[in-house]
């Protein structure tokens, strides 16, 4: 049984899917995060509250910690986690993401999906008559920067106010995903990239709008050690993700002074911590010595994708059956 003691996520807020961090209102994050910690507390005290149900895992992409922590996080709410890799569908003879979305949410209770194109996340839920959920995108990574802020509360206490600096290329899912979480959590933000890798305007724009409510800020440079002066994380993330390895050659030269390493992070206040959501290219946009040093969250990060994993399974799920009553 749940609990008593964890107060429910007001169900009027919640969100009838979950594509980009942007889709919570800020007002629920808070909430959100405190289940998920206390479902790190208590793995197994959500045990029968979706036991029957099931959910449908695609993947487009591989995937290590989303993959098993979706698989963890249902089978601690008592559901059945089915993964469909992409050629074990239709979608891969020609049926319409449509016709797939509501054939599947005929048979399950969510659908998550980890994929190249953002707009085939978008169709999903469009014809889903259950929740969606954006397993990665090329453009969001929700799930990720949700179990960054769990990871950064755990460590400092508290987010409103707090300091961070991504460093590296402003484009990434990984970047567009944390932007909306530090918007919705009243953090300060500095992005450092290169010139033609810089986040997108109307992503920016959103972040300022809602910055404005929760008291966070925002700012924009190309000097790595400007970006990490007062931050209290720096996150670093891959140069070259999986589908851009044609692109190794072009990208690598913009990015490489965008490494987060021990003379990067002697600009930083000396209680700093780095971030990265892993996989990470060890000595590229991170080296083996912080990643592997005491001021590291990464692996904490990595272990915090199954409780909020489960807290967004469980809140959506309950959430969809109740509007469904």
């Amino acid at each position: 049984m749940q609990p008593s003691s964890v107060p429910p996520v007001p169900e009027d807020k919640i969100p009838d899917h979950l594509l980009r961090v942007s889709d919570l209102d800020p007002g629920i994050v808070p909430e959100l995060l405190d289940l998920a910690e206390s479902m790190r507390r208590e793995p197994l005290g959500w045990a029968d509250s979706l036991r029957g149900a099931a959910i449908g895992c695609i993947f487009e992409k591989p995937s290590t910690r989303t993959r098993v922590s979706l698989a963890t996080a249902a089978h601690r709410l008592g559901m059945t986690a089915i993964v469909l890799n992409h050629d074990d569908l239709q979608l891969g003879h020609g049926e319409t993401v449509g016709d797939t979305a509501r054939v599947l949410s005929s048979y399950l209770d969510a659908l998550t999906v980890r994929t190249f194109e953002h707009t085939l996340v978008e169709q999903t839920a469009e014809d889903s008559a259950v929740p969606v959920i954006n397993a990665l995108s090329n453009t969001h990574h929700p799930l990720q920067s949700l179990a960054d802020l769990l990871t950064l509360r755990e460590h400092f206490g508290a987010l409103a106010g707090m300091r961070a600096a991504f460093i590296g290329d402003g484009r990434s899912n990984t970047c567009n995903s944390f932007l909306s979480a530090c918007a919705a959590t009243g953090m300060h933000l500095v992005i450092a990239s290169p010139p033609g890798y810089e986040t997108d305007a109307a992503l920016l724009n959103e972040a300022r709008e809602t910055m404005a409510q929760t008291g966070g800020s925002l700012s924009l440079t190309t000097e790595p050690e400007e970006a990490v002066r007062t931050a209290q994380a720096v996150y670093a993330e891959v140069w070259v993700a999986m589908d851009q390895l044609h692109e190794a050659h072009v990208r690598t030269p913009h990015l490489s002074r965008y490494r987060v390493d021990d003379q990067l992070l002697a600009h930083a206040p000396t209680d700093v911590v780095a971030l990265h959501c892993l996989p990470a290219k060890r000595g590229q946009e991170i080296t083996s010595d912080v990643l592997d040093g005491p001021r590291c969250l990464a692996w904490r990060q990595a272990a915090n994708r199954l409780p909020t994993a489960q807290a967004v399974l469980h809140t959506l799920i309950t959430t969809a059956r109740h509007r469904t009553v």
